[in-house]
């Protein structure tokens, strides 16, 4: 059965090392919070949510309610277009998104790319149905697919124009990460056999990677440019650089998506200490750093500059709050005037994108835009 984690999926949370001084916060000054608008022709009962943001500034997200999911595009200075049906659940730097429909059952969803107003179906011929997640600036994408609802998984990548099969079959298989080297990170489970197994695979051919602690299945997060790859494994955390790898935390998890891990090796999550989950940062090559965010907490995503965003939850859940961490410094962002907020991406100019809350308790689609922009470097 096809795992059907959402950007928005949060687990309960590690030990950590703190830092020697707990970082202080300071109020929100730094971003501007808008609710997204809605899309034109629409019922106004629809809830947005946003799922990814680019450095130009496109958003993605989907409209739901009403018996209705549609896939929207938020251009960088408002407006918002319709994509038809379904979800659209990624978005490369120029502009490609990618999509997921669905017949409203499991094991029916097909993928989909929509590029420059064209909305193209790349599930493999054959396929009951297809899980992708991740697209890169070239327009590929991995996914893993079944020719029945509960058949041998497979993995594929749509190159742009065609299928290109990987040598990986199994009762699981996920393929949730790609750098635009065409690289791709992929997990594998046979459950008769008991074998699992965390691979790289390029140009059609899979490596499978130096085994990590725990057991179960390896759950590939991200992959960059240089081929250092992060995964978890149940609720381990791991790390691939070339051939070696490395334990990030045996009572943790990396965040979930392409943002958990940056270009310079920066990768970004939570542990749990005494019950309470801590929002941490692992450094390329460092130690552990516990953010020090207070309560329950939990880091997003990580940017090419190395700010962080995540969320902070009271012991008793009544609230959620959103942080963005920089050098050292936390920061809170505003809501919408109710009680909680929860960030889903950022880009490298800053811009976050999540959902927050009215004074009524109305969940919104809200972007938050820097004051001033700094560009990565």
């Amino acid at each position: 059965m096809p795992d059907l984690r959402t950007s928005l999926a949060v687990l309960a949370l590690a030990t950590a090392l703190p830092l020697a001084t707990t970082p202080a916060a300071a109020a929100s000054a730094t971003h501007v919070i808008a609710e997204l608008q809605g899309v034109a022709g629409l019922p106004g009962t629809l809830g947005y949510h946003p799922t990814g943001v680019n450095d130009l500034g496109q958003i993605i997200g989907s409209a739901q309610g009403d018996g209705l999911t549609r896939a929207v595009l938020w251009a960088p200075r408002g407006g918002a277009t319709d994509l038809g049906p379904g979800l659209a659940g990624a978005i490369s730097q120029s502009g490609k998104v990618l999509g997921l429909t669905s017949d409203g059952v499991p094991d029916t969803q097909k993928p989909w790319v929509w590029s420059e107003g064209r909305r193209k179906a790349i599930t493999p011929p054959g396929a009951a149905w297809a899980l992708a997640q991740v697209i890169n600036d070239d327009g590929s994408v991995p996914m893993s697919y079944a020719t029945s609802p509960r058949g041998e998984q497979r993995a594929t990548v749509w190159d742009g124009e065609r299928h290109v099969e990987l040598p990986v079959a199994g009762d699981h298989v996920s393929t949730y990460a790609i750098n635009n080297a065409g690289v791709v990170a992929a997990g594998y489970a046979s459950a008769s056999y008991q074998q699992f197994a965390a691979l790289r695979c390029a140009e059609g051919a899979c490596t499978e990677l130096l085994p990590g602690p725990g057991y179960g299945t390896y759950d590939p997060e991200a992959i960059n440019e240089a081929g250092v790859i992060v995964a978890n494994r149940g609720m381990v955390a791991l790390r691939w650089d070339g051939e070696e790898m490395t334990v990030l935390s045996e009572s943790g998890r990396l965040a979930h998506g392409e943002q958990s891990l940056n270009e310079r090796g920066d990768a970004v999550g939570w542990v749990l200490d005494n019950g309470m989950s801590r929002a941490v940062l692992w450094p390329a090559g460092g130690k552990q750093v516990d953010l020090g965010v207070p309560d329950n907490s939990v880091a997003t995503a990580i940017n090419e500059r190395g700010d962080i965003i995540g969320h902070t939850s009271t012991p008793d859940y009544s609230s959620t709050r959103v942080f963005l961490w920089r050098d050292g410094q936390l920061t809170y962002l505003d809501s919408l005037g109710g009680a909680y907020s929860t960030p889903v991406a950022l880009n490298n100019h800053g811009v976050v994108v999540g959902r927050s809350t009215t004074a009524d308790g109305t969940w919104k689609g809200v972007r938050w835009t820097p004051v001033t922009t700094t560009l990565s470097h």
